[in-house]
């Protein structure tokens, strides 16, 4: 991507991979995940002021925060959002699916386990939450994993609440979606990297990111998976970059923050929001260390050797294993393999090949090419396409009912048509193959003996 020496100007950075889990519940009480209701049902406004530290003191970022004076005003949706997202009532206990989760992921990257888990009261002052905090607990700390040799240091796994998704802001008004509020996260810290360039940084946080979907439990989608960076060079200060969407965008946005770095006289330390472009805008001061205190509502969790035992014996295949597995048993190029494992069609991929006497190598190029290009081409929203289609698909495949060529003119017509059998698609479309017997025949009526040989040739 650039001529940079990256070695020389001594980049460090630090990379903070916020993944979603697909629990059916809210981390602290019963509302669903799915986020699904389009209209809210009510609106509540609030505004945020700081408040003194134990020592007496206003944080910096909080401070800068109040002084915008900024209106902030949280849509509520039916049976996704209820009193404890607002404040009003005190937190259910914590969700057992979603610890188990975070546990397997913090097995998975090496982490030790603690004996108790306390549940803590991060500070948030940018309105993404009306209580002001989020709520967080250290599952794993002191991991690694392993990457071209060496050992990148994983310093924490935290679960966590997400935050509200912004809606809109004008001027000194913020809206908010509060169905995302409270939904479980996981947050993996990862220890300072340093002598990588920033594509090896984006391909560590690539295999974090496949480390949490081994498991199968955690969301697919815009937003569900978030990264966020902090980066420094020699003699200037960190700077924190939050909100990188795309895992793709990650390497660019290093790239331009140290270009922006260099072309500063002095480098403040700052938080700064990623935009869709590779770019960063200011967003505030960077805050505080002392932002965690103790959350009174929620007593120490106790984490058992019975409980470890059990997520260590159901724990998934790791990543890495099932790569060589689909390279020596299923036939995948390496790149091949490595698309399905990252795409969001893994689980579905699995189940195809394990029933359907159909090759892998189509199944997954089906996945990962014949999908992106309905999506781009031809603009089909494949969203509409189920597991179920997929496996009419193969199993028509397998019983030689449809030939791998039809294969994207039935999925463009399921895009279209889900309500529609794989069966009545290919009847529809006229698709059906024809035995070489009838392509005689066919050819037969059309040839005959006395025809010259160019004209039968068409």
């Amino acid at each position: 991507m650039s001529e940079i020496n990256y070695g020389k100007i001594g980049l460090k950075a630090g990379l903070e991979i916020h993944v979603q889990l697909n629990t059916k519940h809210k981390l602290f009480c019963n509302c669903s995940t799915e986020m699904k209701e389009k209209e809210p049902i009510a609106i509540i406004k609030r505004k945020q002021h700081p408040v003194q530290s134990e020592l007496g003191e206003i944080d910096v970022a909080a401070q800068y925060e109040y002084l915008r004076n900024r209106n902030f005003y949280y849509q509520v949706f039916k049976n996704e959002v209820c009193l404890i997202d607002l404040d009003e009532e005190p937190p259910l206990p914590l969700n057992q699916e979603a610890l188990g989760i975070a546990l397997q992921i913090a097995l998975l990257l090496n982490c030790s386990l603690p004996e108790e888990i306390h549940v803590m009261r991060k500070t948030v002052i940018d309105g993404s939450t009306p209580m002001g905090f989020q709520r967080t607990m250290i599952v794993g700390e002191n991991g690694f994993l392993k990457y071209k040799g060496k050992r990148i240091e994983i310093k924490h796994v935290c679960l966590e609440e997400d935050a509200a998704a912004i809606v809109k802001e004008e001027n000194e008004n913020v809206t908010y979606r509060l169905n995302r509020l409270g939904i479980p996260l996981v947050e993996i810290s990862t220890g300072i990297l340093e002598g990588l360039s920033p594509e090896e940084i984006q391909e560590i946080a690539y295999f974090i990111g496949l480390t949490c979907k081994s498991t199968g439990k955690v969301k697919r989608g815009i937003g569900t998976i978030r990264q966020d960076l902090n980066i420094s060079i020699k003699k200037g200060k960190r700077v924190e970059i939050k909100g990188v969407q795309e895992l793709g965008l990650l390497a660019k946005v290093i790239e331009l923050e140290v270009k922006r770095q260099l072309n500063l006289p002095k480098v403040e330390e700052e938080t700064r929001a990623a935009l869709p472009d590779g770019t960063t805008k200011f967003l505030r001061p960077l805050p505080g260390a002392a932002r965690l205190y103790p959350e009174t509502d929620i007593p120490p969790i106790q984490i058992s050797k019975d409980l470890i035992s059990r997520i260590k014996k159901g724990l998934p295949e790791p990543w890495t294993k099932k790569l060589a597995r689909f390279k020596t048993k299923l036939k995948l190029s390496e790149d091949l393999a490595k698309q399905i494992i990252r795409s969001d069609y893994l689980e579905a991929f699995e189940k195809i090949v394990e029933k359907k006497k159909v090759d892998a190598s189509i199944v997954a190029n089906t996945f990962v090419s014949t999908l992106k290009d309905l999506e781009k081409r031809e603009k089909i929203n494949v969203e509409n396409l189920t597991e179920k289609h997929f496996l009419e698909i193969f199993d028509a495949l397998a019983k030689k009912q449809l030939i791998k060529e039809a294969i994207p003119e039935v999925l463009s017509y399921l895009a279209k048509n889900p309500d529609k059998s794989v069966a009545f698609a290919v009847k529809e479309l006229e698709l059906k193959p024809i035995k070489l017997s009838e392509l005689k025949e066919i050819a037969k009526s059309i040839v005959t003996p006395d025809m010259p040989f160019e004209k039968a040739l068409g």
